[in-house]
């Protein structure tokens, strides 16, 4: 059942409906353009790394409180011998040759981490708490993203995970919770 113009937002926003997904948006390029063409690197950012995302790398437990025992100031002191999993199989979603995001989403700017996953075959994000929860601005920028492109995304708001996007993907969601199912799949789980 669609809910009223004024009742409260099923994606847990706290904002009417009226003014968060029900809201009338001017139309606009599916594909959101970056202020840079410029290929992205990593540089100094060893969000992913730092302990935000829980793994382990080579006997070496990564979990919150705990970075990666190979982090050294500067990036990765394995960097040429890391393991597949989960290093060389993480993607950042930030860094992408094809990210949509803006240059203000790195995660040492951010606070959270870009991390890409599926839903029904296509693109979704996950952005794992990396310091701090999301602004009320950064979070308008995804929720417009996303009524703009159909990608759903995560999103944690005072330890809490919160998703957002398409009805279908919100139906899909409360049906895994409802079955025990994780949420999303990465190799990188979240804190």
């Amino acid at each position: 059942m669609k809910p009223g113009r004024n009742d409260p937002c099923i994606c847990g926003s706290g904002e009417k409906y009226k003014k968060c997904c029900g809201k009338v948006i001017q139309i606009a390029s599916t594909t959101p353009q970056r202020s840079s063409s410029a290929l992205r690197e990593c540089g100094d950012c060893t969000a992913c790394c730092d302990g935000w995302l829980k793994s382990t790398i080579y006997g070496h437990e990564m979990k919150p409180g705990v970075r990666c025992h190979f982090v050294r100031d500067g990036g990765c002191s394995i960097y040429e011998t890391r393991p597949d999993s989960p290093c060389r199989q993480f993607s950042c979603g930030w860094v992408d040759a094809d990210s949509p995001f803006p240059d203000s989403f790195k995660p040492t700017q951010l606070g959270a981490i870009v991390v890409k996953t599926t839903w029904r075959g296509q693109p979704a994000y996950r952005l794992a708490f990396g310091g701090r929860d999301l602004d009320a601005g950064e979070l308008e920028w995804m929720m417009n993203f996303s009524r703009q492109t159909g990608r759903p995304f995560f999103y944690e708001k005072a330890g809490e995970t919160l998703g957002y996007g398409p009805q279908a993907f919100i139906e899909d969601m409360q049906a895994k919770i409802q079955r025990g199912i994780p949420l999303f799949e990465s190799h990188a789980a979240s804190r």
